[in-house]
């Protein structure tokens, strides 16, 4: 590692991290908060056999897109991507990162679905804490600094106004345990219209919801447009949740599917999926119930579904809506299928300002 050695830089392209990537020199470096086109100096941060990580010195060439961020926190928090440039420019970015990851599958045009806002969205933070140093904000996994961000644009006002309450005297501080580690993590989030704070708790600790509630609609609008029919159908729901994603739906019969800490009931149905024996316990469920499902659903983690291959000869349904929050994973499980086709791939930015994004993708028994 060599945190103090300067390099020269010139961005070509914007990875799927939202990370300028320069071949100046010669390893790729990759560096936030650029653009294409820019020229300037960085300071490596980090580095690997053939590729290094840096931060930016000097733009001595800024590219005509950049803009001055909204946001006073952005140059030191790692957490938004793309607000010295315009929204639609991010959109664009998004869109050659997944058709890029796209390449290799056979499919139709990507189709872009916009967030109705970019900023004042979440209803959901995760900060990091360190009670000896009185630091609270964001967490940089390259150089493991606490970015503060007391005045982040990302929140939704009732979090928003939470955040500004716990940075005033530190009020944090009073919510950590005294036994607490001096570092770990807070969660501010609001549900039911109620603001909750938990302490060292696994994320979403609440129950999970998508964090912006206006997207969310229009996911699931796009779902019952494309899902539903004059008939009523039998659908089996992956990674369900609290059926955010079926709800709505016109079903006959359903089952939905996760691996739950509560005790639930019909509909609902407790397995890791992931587990040695996931498939086959979904299968006798669904036997018991006498649903053959002609829909499913998954919305599976970050880590996607390995053996999702698997889950299609077992369910065998007519149509399925994929939806991933990683579009890597996503393409991982998709290119070894060779009895279905992709019908629409949809790029819904659920989570405007950063790289990431939701895809759905519909795909139809041959």
């Amino acid at each position: 590692m060599h945190q103090k050695r300067n390099l020269p830089f010139k961005i070509e392209n914007i990875d799927s991290l939202g990370q300028g990537v320069s071949k100046a020199t010669d390893k790729i470096t990759f560096i936030p908060k650029t653009l294409p086109g820019e020229i300037g100096v960085a300071r490596i941060l980090a580095q690997k056999k053939s590729v290094q990580f840096a931060e930016v010195i000097q733009i001595s060439q800024p590219a005509a897109e950049r803009i001055t961020p909204d946001c006073i926190h952005f140059n030191d928090c790692p957490s938004c991507h793309f607000l010295h440039t315009s929204y639609e420019m991010e959109l664009k970015f998004k869109l050659l990162n997944l058709e890029r990851l796209f390449s290799k599958i056979e499919h139709p045009s990507i189709n872009v679905i916009g967030a109705v806002r970019r900023n004042q969205y979440r209803n959901r933070l995760q900060l990091h804490f360190d009670t000896k140093n009185k630091k609270l904000g964001m967490l940089d996994a390259k150089n493991q600094q606490i970015a503060p961000i007391p005045q982040c644009l990302i929140p939704v006002d009732s979090v928003k106004k939470e955040l500004n309450r716990l940075y005033q005297d530190n009020n944090w501080l009073k919510m950590i345990p005294k036994d607490s580690p001096s570092q770990g993590h807070l969660e501010i989030y609001e549900r039911d219209g109620k603001i909750n704070i938990s302490v060292n708790r696994p994320y979403a600790d609440g129950g999970f919801t998508q964090v912006f509630h206006e997207m969310n609609l229009v996911l699931q609008d796009l779902i019952k447009n494309e899902l539903n029919s004059e008939q009523n159908t039998e659908l089996i729901d992956l990674f369900a949740g609290d059926g955010n994603l079926s709800n709505n739906l016109n079903y006959s019969k359903r089952l939905c599917v996760d691996y739950y800490t509560k005790q639930v009931s019909p509909p609902f149905f407790s397995v890791d999926l992931y587990g040695e024996n996931g498939i086959k316990m979904v299968r006798e469920a669904l036997s018991n119930q006498k649903n053959f499902p002609q829909i499913l659903i998954l919305d599976p983690p970050r880590s996607g579904l390995k053996n999702f291959q698997d889950w299609l000869n077992t369910l065998q349904p007519q149509k399925v809506a994929y939806v991933s929050c990683d579009p890597h994973t996503l393409v991982r499980d998709l290119l070894p299928l060779d009895s279905y086709l992709i019908k629409g791939i949809h790029l819904v930015d659920l989570f405007p300002s950063t790289f990431h994004f939701e895809t759905v993708v519909f795909l139809e028994r041959k």
